[in-house]
């Protein structure tokens, strides 16, 4: 979890934890996608601002089967960079007051830090909120 997270990453707060989710949007039109979203670990996801900013009918958070065959990453290990993977990213405006991230590396096991400017730089996610 989050919380299991941040107890060994010493130096840095839950805030700061960037918790990455994949989710099966599924749209008006029946159309349906996979998408990344990012948000501070100390935060829960915003289901009505979610649905309304991405126009969904509705949403699910991908199956640990999913996730690792989208991705090749067991869920919890999951980094904020959907575009490696080929799926769109949207970060929650939580995220945004922070200077410096940190986040899973493809791994529980194995953290990274950053600075925000240097992640939203490299990844251009989508802000939610």
């Amino acid at each position: 979890t989050s919380i299991e997270a941040n107890k060994v990453r010493p130096g840095f707060s839950l805030h700061q934890g960037a918790k990455s989710l994949i989710l099966k949007v599924y749209f008006k039109n029946k159309l349906s996608k996979f998408i990344v979203v990012v948000l501070a670990a100390d935060h829960k996801l915003d289901k009505k601002l979610l649905k309304q900013k991405l126009n969904a009918k509705n949403f699910r958070f991908a199956t640990e089967e999913e996730v690792k065959k989208l991705t090749g990453v067991q869920p919890g290990g999951i980094p904020p960079f959907g575009s490696i993977f080929g799926l769109k990213t949207y970060v929650d405006k939580s995220l945004l007051d922070n200077k410096t991230i940190v986040f899973n590396a493809g791994d529980r096991s194995f953290s990274i830090a950053m600075k925000l400017e240097d992640y939203l730089d490299v990844e251009k996610p989508a802000v939610l909120g």
